[in-house]
């Protein structure tokens, strides 16, 4: 007997920076984007906001500035930030880009510990939870310090970054 092969396609385009919209996709459904500058895989979550879960931008403008398609970002979307000699990894938090951990570093050459990443660029520890130069493994989230980047190895464990006063899983 022989077989024909089935070819199953999500929601797809190869345009940079086309979104999924929400009216468009059902909830757990896939979209692609996968034009060359901005590429990502979408979905719709349980409360009707459309996810990214893709590769980190990289770029001197956030993603999705100049979109074609949707809207907006992603609460946990990632950006490294090149516009300006200091690169910055940023968080999207649902109102803003956030800087996370070592990005801080914006003045002073070398610092052996600092209460905030914010003016040291080699310090060796930051508000004592935190090694600047990557993310700390703790196993109880320390007090919240807004860009303060964690990852959390128990109970409902992943990276976590702070803003807004609390602790946001991305």
């Amino acid at each position: 007997m022989a077989s024909t092969p089935v070819i199953l396609l999500s929601k797809r385009t190869g345009n940079s920076s086309d979104r999924p919209d929400t009216s468009t996709v059902q909830a757990g459904e896939l979209a692609l984007s996968f034009g060359a500058a901005e590429p990502g895989l979408y979905f719709k979550d349980s409360a009707g906001a459309v996810r990214k879960f893709g590769p980190n931008h990289y770029g001197s403008s956030a993603p999705n500035s100049s979109p074609v398609g949707s809207t907006g970002n992603s609460v946990g979307e990632t950006w490294v930030d090149s516009s300006t000699s200091n690169y910055y990894l940023r968080v999207w938090t649902g109102a803003a880009w956030q800087k996370v951990g070592a990005g801080f570093a914006d003045s002073a050459n070398t610092a052996n510990s600092a209460t905030t990443a914010g003016s040291a660029n080699t310090a060796t520890v930051a508000n004592s939870a935190i090694v600047a130069s990557g993310v700390a493994v703790v196993t109880t989230l320390p007090s919240a310090i807004n860009g303060s980047l964690v990852y959390l190895n128990a109970g409902a464990s992943g990276l976590y970054v702070s803003a807004n006063g609390g602790w946001i899983l991305v």
